[in-house]
Order: structure tokens, then sequence, then C-alpha cells
């Protein structure tokens, strides 16, 4: 009996300690689901936060609970190890200062540095921390370091009636609820500095003064425009975007519709660093059309490479054009009273030939009518430049080439000598020179192909007289050279060039002086006038 009353005890002693392992089981299995379900309550909150003055709440909030303490604070610092309380629990504002004014100390700022990860809350050893925690009746604090990618964030201060340790659970429970509050401060100043950039961006394209945005090509719509678009054409982006694929037909103008077609066709295989500039037109809000300047470039292609999408800033050039339209059309009237006053000129011109050419019949003196007739060749000469310039498309620069031929033809034909005499070679390139000079050498070519005319070929002479003109190009500077030249008897040795008193060679002098010139004169075979023009032509 007695053995069985044994067995029975061991029996009920046995039930009794596995009844307590279930209830523990139980417990630490029922602990374990609380602090899973606060887990996730606390990763949710952590998600669902918009600033981090929420996840400092919440973060002090799950803190408590987990090292079983009613006081906490959230501390951030600066590049100097200033401290700053972002968030607190359970403590008064005269502590927050006391310990913020205590850590502005450079020598106290070291305190701050490689902090690890505590298992323990224990009292501060500096005497003057010690007095500031009495005050508030502050027995021991962990402070629990906020990192994330070698990144210091701040810290998490748990504070306690009296030094205590941690248990494997505390520690392990705390290091997951510190690493989740470092990644969601992480996270949410990331997202506030893109917006804040964003913003930024934002701000640029709204006050800068062209309308900047972006076009789809694959869809044919706008995507983004700034604010300027309202501003320069009525319509909100909003609006804008409401056109969908029927903006270019909605805001271009008829004219100007194909060439915006086949330029975004054009620009599908374009590269990132290709720029497009074009003009076109577009209706305001209130049907009034605008001219634009836009200035593109690639700002998203699609997988195969094509270009998806262009960037791009267009400039109301409106005003612009209408003073471009009035200077072309006061340019149009002043080419057309410039014409008027050379054909006028050339007729005044020609009415004082006419007037020397009456003048001549009642002179009987030969010299007399050979200084008339000469003045008659030099307003030809003067009015053959005023009459081509009226006939020209360009009325501030003569065709000097154009303009030789027709002077030296005049004057041969004009010529008392057979044909057969003289041969007259012309090599002459093409051109352009201001009327002032075109006259000056004009008159000069004047005078020396009547001298050659009249001098070089006495008794019937045969021989040849050569013009040749042509632009220097192996000089920087425009340098134009002008030979006319005669095989003919040449000027007599008893005659200084220089000091002579004939009118012609004289005149040939002032003007060659005046167009600042050099004049290379050779008598070897027959004569030679060799012209270098160096200014401005």
């Amino acid at each position: 009996m007695t053995k069985i009353r044994t067995e029975l005890k061991e029996v009920n002693l046995q039930l009794v300690e596995t009844i307590a392992e279930q209830q523990r089981n139980e417990d630490r299995l029922n602990l374990q689901l609380t602090r899973l379900r606060l887990m996730y309550d606390f990763v949710s909150a952590l998600n669902a936060a918009q600033t981090l003055n929420e996840i400092y709440q919440i973060a002090l909030n799950c803190i408590c609970p987990a090292l079983r303490t009613s006081r906490a604070a959230l501390m951030t610092s600066d590049a100097n190890y200033s401290l700053k309380y972002q968030e607190s629990v359970g403590i008064s504002e005269d502590f927050k200062q006391a310990i913020e004014g205590f850590f502005d100390d450079p020598l106290h700022r070291v305190e701050l540095k490689a902090r690890l990860f505590p298992h323990c809350a224990v009292f501060p050893s500096d005497r003057f921390l010690q007095t500031i925690c009495q005050s508030e009746n502050i027995g021991a604090w962990a402070v629990f370091p906020l990192e994330y990618e070698n990144r210091h964030l701040g810290d998490i201060v748990a504070y306690f009636d009296i030094p205590r340790q941690f248990n494997d659970e505390e520690v392990q429970l705390t290091q997951t609820i510190v690493t989740y509050i470092a990644i969601a401060i992480t996270r949410k100043q990331a997202e506030q500095a893109l917006k804040e950039s964003q913003q930024f961006i934002q701000r640029i394209t709204d006050t800068t003064p062209n309308i900047i945005y972006i076009y789809d090509i694959d869809e044919n719509r706008n995507v983004y425009c700034n604010q300027t678009i309202h501003h320069i054409l009525g319509y909100t982006p909003l609006e804008i975007q409401a056109m969908g694929d029927s903006l270019l037909n909605i805001v271009i103008h008829p004219d100007d519709l194909s060439k915006i077609k086949e330029h975004y066709a054009s620009v599908r295989h374009k590269k990132f660093d290709d720029l497009f500039l074009f003009e076109y037109r577009m209706k305001d809000s209130h049907g009034k059309w605008k001219w634009f300047y836009s200035q593109e470039t690639v700002f998203l292609c699609n997988p195969d490479g094509t270009v998806k999408q262009t960037i791009g800033a267009a400039s109301d050039i409106t005003e612009l054009k209408e003073v471009e339209n009035r200077l072309q059309a006061s340019l149009a009237e002043k080419e057309v009273l410039l014409r008027e006053i050379h054909h006028r000129v050339k007729n005044n011109l020609s009415v004082v030939d006419s007037l020397l050419s009456m003048q001549a019949r009642y002179v009987s003196d030969i010299e007399a009518l050979k200084s008339l007739s000469d003045s008659q060749r030099r307003i030809h000469t003067m009015s053959l430049i005023h009459e081509q310039l009226y006939h020209s498309q360009d009325v501030g620069r003569v065709d000097f080439c154009e303009y030789l031929q027709r002077l030296v033809v005049n004057l041969y034909s004009s010529s008392n000598f057979n044909i057969d005499q003289i041969e007259l070679k012309l090599d002459l390139q093409p051109t352009l020179l201001n009327i002032d000079t075109a006259i000056s050498l004009g008159l000069i070519v004047n005078e020396l192909l009547t001298n050659s005319f009249k001098h070089a070929f006495p008794n019937n002479l045969k021989g040849l007289i050569e013009v040749i003109l042509y632009e220097d190009t192996d000089t920087e500077l425009r340098r134009l050279q002008l030979t006319i030249r005669d095989n003919g008897v040449g000027i007599p040795q008893n005659i200084d060039v220089n000091s002579t008193a004939s009118l012609g060679l004289r005149l040939v002098k002032i003007l060659t002086q005046q167009l600042r010139a050099k004049l290379d004169l050779s008598c070897d075979t027959g004569t030679s006038f060799h012209f270098i023009f160096e200014s401005n032509l």
C-alpha cells in the first residue's frame, strides 16, 4: 500500500511539473505572439507615417513597452555632434535643456561618438550628468544608436529608476525596433529630399519665362508643361494634357503642322546629345497666333533605342517677329528709295552728259573739245555704277566684274581704231564692292584705258590691252589686285607720272591715295599699272 502511495505521489509530481512546463511554454508563446502583434502594428505604423515627427512618436510608443519603461526620448545630432531632442515622453523641458546644454560643450561631445548597442541601463559616470539625472529622478539610462548604412541618424534614450540588465529577448526585440526605425527615418529623409528637389525644380520651371514641356512621341501628347504656358497662351497645364493626341491639331498653326509632325518623325532615331531648333506658331486661348522658338533634346528612349519623349523650352518670339516684319518692310521701302535715288542720279548724270554734248557743238577749240569728251567719259563711268545698282538685287554693293565688262566694252567701242588693230583681253573674277570704292576704281580704269587707247598704239600699231582683276585669298585680310597693262610704246621717259600735268594721271594718283592702295608702275614692255587694295572694300 505504501508503495502504491509513493508511486501515486511521483505521478502527481510529474503531472504538476508537466502542467507547469506547458504553462510556461504557453506563456512564452503568448509573449511571442504579443510581440509579433506589436511588431506588426509597429511596422505598419512606420510605413503609414507621413512625417519624421510621426516616426519619432511611433518609435517611443514602441520602445517604452518593449523595455518596460515610461520614459524615453529620440535625439539627433549635427555634424559637430551637437544634440537636440526631437521627441520625448515622461521627461521635463528643463531636463532636456540641461542635457542639450551639457553636450553643447565641445569637451563633452566625444561622448556621442562610436556608440555601441547597450545590454544594460547604467547611471552616467559624469558628476554633472548625475546631478541632472537625480533632479529628474532618473537612476539609469541606456542609449541605443540609430544607424543605417554607416550613417548615424540619432539615438533613442530609455530612462529607468534604477540600473538594470536587459535579457536576451529584450536586446533582440530592441535591436529589431531600432533597425526598423533607422530604416524608416532614412526612407523618409530620402522622400523629403526628393520632394524638396522636385519642388525646387518646379519652382525654377514655373518662374522661367520660357514654356518647359515634355512631349511623348509614341502617344502624341504632352505629358508635362510648366505654369508659364498659362501666362503666355492662357491654357493651364491640365488643359494642355487633357487635349491628348489632338494637341498639335488644336494649337499648332495649320501652315506649321506638317513641319512639326515631320520634326517628331525625324527625331525617332536621334541621340541624347542632339539639339533640335525650330520655329512655329501656336494659338492662345483667345484665338490669337503667337510665334515660338523651341530648343529640344531627347528625354526618354524606348527599350529598342528609339526616342519616346523629348524635353524642350519654347520662347515667345512674337514681338521679335513683329519687329522683324517691320524691319523687313522698312528695308524693302528703303531699297525702293535707294533704287529711285540711283535712278535719278543716273538720269541727272545723263542730263549733264547731254548738256556737255550740246556745249561741244558751240566749241571750236580742239583742246576744249577733248576736255569735254574726257569729262563725258568720266560722267558715263559714274553713271554706269548707278544704273547697275538700280537693277541690282543688292543696292549697297556693286558686282564690279560685271561693271568692268560693260565699262571696258563701252570704252573699246567708242574708240576710233580698227577692231583688228587692238586685242582686248579681260580676266575678271566676281567681286562685290561698295559704291564709293566702285566709282573710284571705275574712274581709274576709265583714265588708264583711255590713255592706252589714245597713246599706246600710234600709227596704227597692233597690240594687246589686258585688264586683270582678282582677289588674293592667300592672306587673312581681303586684298584686291587690279592690273591694267598694254604692250604699246609705253610712257615717254621725259614724263614723270607723279608730277605730270595730265589731268587723267593726276586723277589716278589722287584716287589711289584715297583708296589707300599700293601702285606699282612698270614701263619695261609697254605700260603696266598694278594696284593692290587692302582696305575695307
